[in-house]
């Protein structure tokens, strides 16, 4: 699925989204919504999100580098190889 930006607008209510909005997303009828500072996901309930998160967890910077293994040797600052 291609990816569509919207402009939705926040109304003293909250923000609306549509149910053919949610159906073209393949939400389904049960959603997680999870929320951090300046984001708000919408995730289907049926996965296993609490693994998905887990295995995103620091993609956001909030790790020490030392957690990623890429097999790159470093040759300087700013080389792998």
């Amino acid at each position: 699925m291609a990816t569509r930006v919207r402009d939705l607008p926040i109304t003293e209510e909250g923000l609306w989204l549509e149910a053919p909005l949610l159906r073209e997303a393949r939400l389904g009828r049960h959603v997680w919504v999870i929320v951090r500072e300046g984001e708000i996901r919408i995730l289907p309930a049926e996965e296993d999100w609490g693994k998905v998160l887990d295995d995103l967890a620091g993609c956001l910077g909030e790790e020490p580098v030392q957690n990623y293994d890429f097999n790159l040797k470093i040759g300087g600052l700013y080389e792998t190889r």
